[in-house]
């Protein structure tokens, strides 16, 4: 059994190490300016990496328009199971939709593609993570409060950001040495900080009723896993980027989700606790898939 699990160790201990910071960070009382934290991880660091990864590395735009093209393949399978699942429990929709769709692709699915894949998994990873982002900021927004959607959209760092990147790649165009290096310097900060910004988070919200928040996480996962293997299935995806996708689609709902609920007023107290359980329970889902992509650390 130890054989089994010791290739996953590189992968999960780093995750697990930076997120329990954050959580003993919290726990001590520790003076920490989230806000500061959030702010200087979206406008600068998750940009500086997207466009430093994907400015560097030498990706297809082919090989790009697939994995945007399978993201939203996935988000599309995980719109349609979630309705159903949510339809059929009788829960109501603009509350849990998307939280329900929209995992953590950056705070935790980029640093395990980058543990388990390698800068090459890294990549596809942002292609993932860009695209869930701008329709996460924008039909997202929309489905829990429409007349703020474009507003978010287009005031994204993370969506401007990506396109530079893209018209990079399209262009084959590579910047300069020394911005090369400051981007790449910038953007180291963002993953630990968003993982240790997970634990923080974590650590400070309410899971709520402890049985309809477990089995709400619970769902949350076996509908993005579903939506992950629906999308590899509809689109013939193999090597690289059928991995990817699947430990995308994999990852826990994301903090932002609740960040959404509380500020539109859709039930916050219940999706803090999808949140935390989910995240909670990846620790347990996230190694056995990893164990069946044959991640070998």
């Amino acid at each position: 059994m130890t054989s089994l699990f010791s290739p996953l160790v590189p992968v999960m201990l780093p995750v697990l190490i930076c997120a329990a910071i954050g959580v003993f960070w919290a726990r001590f009382k520790q003076p920490y300016d989230a806000e500061f934290v959030r702010r200087s991880v979206i406008w600068i660091g998750a940009p500086a990496l997207i466009v430093g990864t994907l400015g560097q590395t030498q990706i297809s735009a082919e090989l790009l328009q697939q994995s945007v093209v399978a993201c939203l393949t996935m988000l599309a399978c995980a719109t349609v199971i979630s309705l159903v699942f949510l339809v059929i429990f009788r829960l109501p929709v603009r509350d849990f939709l998307v939280p329900m769709v929209f995992g953590n692709t950056g705070n935790m699915g980029l640093p395990l593609c980058l543990f388990a894949f390698g800068d090459a998994g890294l990549t596809l990873a942002l292609g993932v993570f860009l695209t869930t982002s701008t329709t996460h900021f924008s039909l997202g927004v929309a489905v829990l409060n429409g007349r703020q959607a474009l507003k978010y959209t287009f005031a994204s760092p993370l969506v401007w950001s990506g396109v530079l990147a893209a018209w990079m790649v399209l262009g084959n165009w590579q910047l300069p040495l020394a911005i090369q290096n400051s981007l790449h310097i910038l953007g180291g900060m963002a993953i630990p900080l968003m993982l240790i910004t997970l634990g923080i988070s974590l650590n400070s919200l309410h899971s709520g009723a402890f049985v309809r928040s477990f089995l709400m996480g619970l769902a949350r996962l076996g509908i993005g896993l579903a939506a992950g293997f629906a999308a590899v299935w509809l689109l013939d995806l193999d090597g690289l980027l059928r991995k990817v996708i699947l430990l995308q689609a994999a990852t826990p709902s994301a903090v932002f989700n609740y960040l959404l609920a509380l500020q539109s007023r859709r039930n916050p107290n219940a999706v803090a606790g999808m949140v935390v359980s989910s995240t909670v329970l990846s620790f347990i889902t996230i190694p056995l898939l990893l164990i069946y992509l044959g991640v070998s650390g």
